[in-house]
């Protein structure tokens, strides 16, 4: 049985000033899917952090607030598969909140793999 303690999802994990997340948005690779649009940046880090932004386009209060507790579900059961020194931001398309959430956890685990096989690939020299 794993430790529980893999699982969690810290402050540490997460990005919460807005600059981080305009440094993401500014200068980070764009990866999409139908609901969600990840922009993930390297950085010299130990672990992978998530920041989540989910506007009032998808919904109402209970609608976003259902998108972010799936996306944070997905990602913290996924984050250990992640190379770690990465910032990754979340955004949520608007038809995000008029779909079930099994649909959105398979869009999510495509949207983390992607990023999974884009971080195991070496860096380009430039």
């Amino acid at each position: 049985m794993p430790d529980t303690s893999d699982f969690r999802f810290p402050k540490s994990a997460r990005l919460l000033v807005s600059g981080e997340f305009q440094r993401v948005s500014s200068r980070g690779r764009r990866i999409a899917t139908q609901f969600f649009i990840l922009l993930t940046l390297p950085v010299q880090s130990d672990q992978t952090r998530l920041g989540i932004t989910v506007s009032r386009k998808v919904g109402n209060a209970v609608q976003r607030t259902r998108v972010k507790r799936v996306i944070r579900e997905q990602f913290r059961l996924c984050r250990l598969r992640f190379a770690s020194g990465y910032d990754c931001v979340v955004i949520a398309k608007p038809q995000a909140g008029r779909t079930i959430n099994a649909e959105l956890h398979d869009d999510l685990r495509d949207l983390f793999s992607r990023l999974e096989k884009w971080a195991a690939r070496p860096l380009d020299p430039a």
